[in-house]
């Protein structure tokens, strides 16, 4: 099932026919419920695109489906989300693959290895087309229980920071840094950063409030999603990693579906997920803009900064993640986009 998720971006239009087809040739059933978890904010891209794929599976199954919404870490947060489906607690959840998946299998981690993947389509052909990277998703799924239903990407990473006038990357130096998963701490040493704070995407707000934490590496969405840029000053450029996001299902509850309704999940799902990919480029560069309008900075290293920025990278974040990747899923991951 996972690489026919990876494989298989079908027009949007061809998914609604094929669904409607399904949908008219249902027999009546009883009514079925599921409930969907995710840590996203309300205004959050992800957010928008989880409701659309619930609203989407109840209007196709005629109601024989409703998928119950429990937002913004009302049941399981950023970090937890993953056993929650895993137990079954819930059967749908929106997972971030940087936090849940290297957990099970740390190989998971070269998506975080700066320089390496340039697109969303990058990270999702290496595991849906190489032997290496399809038996990390299938040790992933298998471990957990989850099938991979869908994509819902979070968007690409930038560093966030309250201080103002960051124009290079001594800039930084002494910041108290907000650490999500490990992978954050290479960046955040080479950086100087002076404290490094290990925070959950809901502690966030407040840390930042009372000067817990004054820099972020994140999402645009996020900061707008969780009202981040109420403090936020400067938005450091370019962007450095692409954070794809999963729709994951209890597999006992998936397979426990009729097959009519467990296709149109599947059709759904892959319907939201091209949608949603499609347009987070759009609406992480919106976000942006949003916040100039507000008065944040955006600056974009160029020149002699970005060389500098770039050999940070290489000669000191690099090395330092390596050491959570197996060599020769590193190798694979450059040879599939032409590095190695």
């Amino acid at each position: 099932m996972i690489g026919q998720v990876f494989r298989n971006f079908t027009p949007r239009g061809l998914i609604a026919a094929a669904a409607i087809g399904i949908m008219g040739a249902m027999p009546a059933a009883a009514q079925q419920t599921a409930k969907l978890s995710y840590h996203w904010g309300p205004t959050h891209p992800a957010a928008v695109f989880a409701n659309k794929f619930a609203e989407l599976v109840g209007e196709r199954s005629k109601g024989a489906l409703t998928i119950q919404v429990f937002p913004s870490g009302q049941l399981f947060g950023i970090r937890d989300i993953l056993g929650g489906v895993s137990s079954g607690a819930v059967e749908i959840g929106g997972a971030v693959g940087v936090v849940s998946f290297p957990t099970l299998n740390k190989n998971y981690n070269v998506t975080n290895l700066p320089g390496v993947f340039e697109s969303f389509e990058q990270i999702r052909g290496f595991f849906a087309e190489t032997e290496v990277g399809k038996a990390i998703m299938e040790d992933v799924t298998s471990a957990a229980g989850i099938e991979i239903i869908g994509f819902n990407p979070v968007g690409p990473s930038a560093v966030f920071t309250t201080r103002e006038n960051v124009t290079g990357i001594e800039g930084f130096k002494g910041v108290s840094a907000r650490v999500l998963t490990d992978a954050d701490r290479p960046r955040w040493e080479a950086l100087g950063a002076g404290r490094m704070v290990s925070l959950p995407t809901g502690e966030v707000y407040t840390a930042l409030q009372n000067g817990m934490i004054d820099t972020v590496a994140t999402v645009p969405g996020a900061i707008k999603g969780y009202s981040w840029w109420d403090f936020l000053k400067t938005a450091q450029m370019p962007y450095f990693q692409f954070n794809d996001a999963y729709f994951i299902a209890n597999k006992p509850w998936l397979d426990s579906l009729s097959p009519e309704l467990r296709q149109i999940v599947l059709d759904a799902a892959a319907e939201i997920g091209a949608e949603a990919t499609e347009a987070i480029m759009a609406e992480s560069d919106k976000v942006l803009e949003e916040f100039a309008a507000k008065g944040g900075t955006v600056v974009t290293f160029e020149g002699a900064e970005l060389e500098k920025l770039s050999a940070m990278e290489r000669n000191e974040v690099l090395p330092k993640m390596l050491g959570e990747v197996d060599q020769d899923v590193v190798d694979a991951a450059l040879a599939y986009v032409g590095k190695k």
